[in-house]
């Protein structure tokens, strides 16, 4: 019966972990499904040794002191995420993602399912922005930009310089999400604040001087 519970704790931590990591995918991030599901299952692996070796030696030893090991070890993945381009920092919120998911993967290993549950499906509609958080409590003009690059060569200058265009305009970048469709085109999707005096209009124009840009749309 011990496997038995060990093996379901370890089925729901790769779930929970494959439902942050696929959203993490499907928006570009470089870590995605497989590095959220190993990371939430490791976790929860983590904690079952702590609880199944104090059963079966009946010894009275901490059993969040492997945990704690893991909270305070994950940062070098999600610091792997993180990349400054100009005076925007891309990635943090798929570094806090993968420190979540060890938290969950811990809560899981604990038999805490519910907690671990409710607080999967709160982070995947925030991640998801199911409820426009940022539009509502902004002031200022924000809009999605959906820019399709010409990939084939120096992509990652040619992605420095659509954000330091923007930047360079006092065009606040909220979040980056980069997109590798295939070897000709990169889908660069970012949330904008606009200062009150540049209209979408102005916006286009701006990126519009870039040779290199093959779509933009503006929602």
């Amino acid at each position: 019966m011990l496997y038995l519970q060990d093996l379901t704790k370890l089925l729901t931590a790769c779930i929970l972990g494959g439902l942050i990591g696929q959203q993490r995918q499907r928006k570009g991030m470089s870590i995605g499904l497989r590095t959220h599901i190993v990371v939430c299952v490791s976790a929860a692996l983590v904690q079952i040794t702590s609880i199944d070796y104090s059963l079966l030696n009946k010894s009275n030893v901490d059993v969040m002191r492997l945990g704690a090991q893991v909270i305070s070890g994950i940062g070098f993945l999600g610091m792997a995420s993180i990349i400054k381009e100009g005076r925007t920092i891309v990635g943090l919120t798929t570094a806090a993602s993968m420190w979540f998911i060890a938290c969950i993967g811990l809560a899981v290993g604990s038999n805490l399912y519910v907690p671990a549950i409710m607080a999967t499906i709160i982070i995947y509609f925030i991640l998801e922005d199911v409820f426009k958080i940022d539009k509502k409590i902004s002031h200022n003009n924000l809009c999605e930009l959906e820019v399709t690059l010409d990939g084939t060569q120096d992509s990652n200058n040619k992605i420095k310089n659509v954000i330091s265009t923007l930047t360079n305009e006092n065009i606040r970048v909220l979040n980056t999400d980069i997109n590798v469709e295939d070897k000709t085109s990169i889908i660069i999707i970012m949330t904008l604040q606009l200062p009150i005096h540049i209209a979408n209009n102005d916006l286009l124009q701006h990126l519009l001087q870039l040779e290199y840009i093959k779509k933009i749309n503006i929602f």
